[in-house]
């Protein structure tokens, strides 16, 4: 008896492998930690999913609440106050850098400076890059890279020096 398999169902069989196989390593990956739509997307794109089975991938998990570009922003923040100094417009850039859009970024740093002081974070940062040497142009610059405004970061180190 020969055996005969349409070719639709053959590419429709081994499409759904690879949609089940996408769906495992996204959940693997999320739960080791929180991830962002950009972020997951460019991992399973190199493990070698295909654009279209990964983006529905990414469509269900959304529509089911485990992906969350708000979440992932929130933990990104809370992970960054450990350590760094960093002010708005430095986060901002760093999540836009992660594919967040700027409305989810604008909230969650309008969140995370609600919860945490900006100009405590700024005085913090100008101790710390007094304490590493900087002084006068190079510690403005540091201080405006770090992503504070110049005036927030002039009345910082003004305290600070005091």
């Amino acid at each position: 008896m020969e055996c005969q398999e349409n070719p639709a169902e053959i590419q429709q069989s081994s499409s759904s492998t690879e949609t089940a196989a996408a769906l495992q390593k996204a959940l693997s990956l999320l739960a080791r930690c929180e991830q962002c739509r950009a972020g997951l997307e460019r991992k399973l794109i190199l493990k070698g999913f295909g654009k279209e089975i990964v983006s529905g991938v990414l469509d269900a998990l959304e529509e089911k609440g485990l992906l969350s570009d708000e979440r992932f922003a929130q933990a990104w923040l809370n992970s960054r106050r450990i350590g760094h100094y960093e002010g708005r417009s430095r986060l901002l850039s760093e999540l836009a850098a992660r594919g967040i859009s700027k409305e989810v970024s604008k909230d969650a740093v309008d969140g995370f400076f609600s919860e945490f002081d900006e100009e405590e974070i700024c005085r913090a940062a100008a101790k710390k890059f007094l304490a590493r040497g900087l002084e006068g142009e190079k510690l403005m610059a540091s201080m405006v890279r770090a992503g504070f405004s110049y005036k927030m970061a002039a009345a910082a180190v003004k305290d600070a020096q005091a």
